[in-house]
This record gives C-alpha cells, sequence and structure tokens, in this order.
C-alpha cells in the first residue's frame, strides 16, 4: 500500500499558549492532564514535555538558535511521538492493569511539516508553534484537531537533578509564553508518602522515606516560591477528587475557557481514561475518591518522616490553592 502524501492545505496551524503542569510524581497530574483533554478548547499533549538541553528543562530561547534539522535532532528530538506509532500508549506508574490506547503517529509528517513551518523568533515561540503544528497534526488519529483552540496542555515531573532549576524553568516558560499557565497539585503528605513508597516503577524512591520527604520538600519549596506570580496556580488533590466540578469550574474561570462537562469525566483522545494508582483499583473510567485516606494507614519510619518534616511546606502552599 503506497503510503498517503501529506496535503498541507489540511495542515491546522497551532498558535495556542501552553497550560503546563509541572509537580510531583503521585500527586495526580496525570488525572488533571485527562480530565482537560477533551475539552474543545485545548490540545492535550498526551506524554511529558521532555528536552534534550542542558539541564533538561524548559529551553532557552537561545538554546533553540539552530536549523530545525538540528532541533529535531536535539532539543526537540523526545518530543517525537514516534515511538508510540501503533504500539500506543499507556502508564507503566500504576498497579492497576491499564488499556493501550492507540496511537499512529507518522514521523516522515512531523518532520516534513516542522520544517515546511519552521520560523525562528527572538523568544522561542515560533519554535514551538512548528513543534506543536508539526506534532498535532502528525497524530493521524487525533481526534480534537478542527475546533478553536485556546492552550496547548502538557505535563513534566522533575527529578532531584532538575529540582534546582524549577524556577529557572517557570521564567523561561513564561519568556516564551508570557501568557502561559503553571498549574500544580498539592497532596497531602501523608496520602502522598502511601502512594510514593507502594509504587517503584517511574518513581526516584531510594527506599528511605526520609529521601522521599525531602524530594516533595524541595518541590513545595520551589511552589511557594512562585505561589504569588498570577499565572501559576495550585490545586488541593483532595479538593480536585471530592469536589471536581467546584474546582475545574474554577480553573476554567482562571483559564478563561468555557464550562464543559467532559471536564468532569477522565479520558484520552476522546475515549475513557482508567485511574492511574499505586493502588489496587476497580478498573473504571472514573475519579476515584476511595485514594483519599491511604495515608491514614503510614507506620513506622513512613508516618514519622511525614510528621517530622513534610506538613509545615503543604500547610504553607495550601493558603494559595483553591
Amino acid at each position: 500500500m503506497p503510503k498517503e502524501e501529506l496535503v498541507k492545505e489540511w495542515v491546522q496551524g497551532v498558535d495556542q499558549s501552553v497550560i503546563w503542569l509541572c509537580l510531583p510524581p503521585r500527586s495526580g497530574g496525570t488525572l488533571l492532564l485527562r480530565l482537560l483533554d477533551s475539552h474543545p478548547q485545548v490540545h492535550n499533549y498526551p506524554s511529558v514535555f521532555g528536552f534534550n538541553n542542558e539541564k533538561m528543562i524548559w529551553p532557552r530561547p537561545d538554546e533553540l538558535a539552530a536549523y530545525p534539522e538540528e532541533l529535531l535532532a536535539g532539543v526537540f528530538e523526545r518530543m517525537d511521538f514516534s515511538r508510540f506509532d501503533r504500539v500506543g500508549l499507556f502508564k507503566k506508574s500504576s498497579n492497576m492493569p491499564q488499556k493501550n490506547y492507540p496511537i499512529y503517529f507518522d514521523s516522515e509528517w512531523f518532520e516534513e511539516i516542522f520544517k515546511d513551518r519552521f520560523v525562528s523568533s527572538a523568544d522561542g515561540r515560533e519554535e514551538f508553534n512548528s513543534l506543536f503544528t508539526a506534532f498535532f497534526n502528525s497524530w493521524r488519529n487525533y481526534q480534537n484537531l478542527y475546533f478553536p483552540k485556546k492552550y496547548v496542555v502538557g505535563h513534566m515531573t522533575m527529578r532531584w537533578t532538575q529540582l534546582p532549576y524549577y524556577v529557572e524553568n517557570f521564567r523561561n516558560f513564561t519568556h516564551t509564553y508570557p501568557e502561559g499557565r503553571m498549574l500544580f497539585v498539592a497532596r497531602k503528605p501523608d496520602d502522598w508518602m502511601a502512594s510514593f513508597v507502594r509504587l517503584g516503577i517511574a518513581t526516584s524512591y531510594s527506599g528511605d522515606p526520609y529521601d522521599a520527604a525531602e524530594f516533595y520538600k524541595a518541590y513545595y519549596k520551589y511552589a511557594v516560591e512562585l505561589s504569588k506570580d498570577t499565572r501559576f496556580k495550585v490545586i488541593k488533590f483532595e479538593n480536585l477528587v471530592n469536589y471536581p466540578e467546584d474546582v475545574l469550574g474554577d480553573l476554567t474561570d482562571f483559564l478563561g475557557m468555557a464550562w464543559d462537562d467532559k471536564l468532569l469525566f477522565p479520558s484520552f483522545n476522546d475515549s475513557p481514561w482508567y485511574p492511574n494508582s499505586s493502588f489496587e483499583r476497580k478498573g473504571q473510567p472514573m475519579i476515584d475518591k476511595d485514594v483519599i485516606g491511604e495515608g491514614e494507614s503510614l507506620e513506622g519510619d513512613d508516618k514519622r518522616a511525614v510528621d517530622a518534616e513534610m506538613w509545615e511546606l503543604y500547610e504553607e502552599l495550601s493558603k494559595f490553592s483553591v
């Protein structure tokens, strides 16, 4: 079967601002991403934002000063989604059976569109416009392309070595997207610890709960530092789970988006999404309220690390949350 040719006249430009979720693993980032997934005013990047630059963080404009071929093979290399082509997407960081969600991604279209649409700019915005235009038009079975949009949304969790650059990350991001928004989900320390120590897959857990507490505190310290910036929004995980309509209503107001009932149902590319939980759950595409309170069962060093180290910063950040 001959390869289908790209019809350039059908390519939809993607030049909207970005909503960026940047928070600790096991905090509800995937849930929030999946709740935003089907909103008609959002393009949803389905995996983590990842950049091959010096600090593996949001690139500075000068790091994007290269030919398009060099960017695709360098800073933007990990944004090529060809590794998921026909294999599909599922979350490894879960104790629940996960479905493979089909993805049909054309890496040749991705490269062709990126080079065709590429423009260089002083703030890096045009380079990202070229990237996202190439990405969403090359995702061949993407269901949400042909609607007017306000944002592209995606997420990233940072490793220990990246955390000292958290605030720099935000500054680089807002230099490129001055009207962009960063979202942080704050999860109660005991519930977070229960989830983090239970799941060894795709986390940086060393086996020492005091190390886990330091990891959590580093994130929250930098989030407190940014919390007064009007582009930075903190959401309490337990409020999102228990009162999703209220929290998401507040969030859509913050983002200047219309309310849509699809926000209440986690999905991926217009298909139901199953919980990404550290705990055994029923396979239902829903917001799972039973994950609240799992931390009450903590014992020994796990509990002592939480009680001695983690509550103060959580309470401080909670002052700025919804």
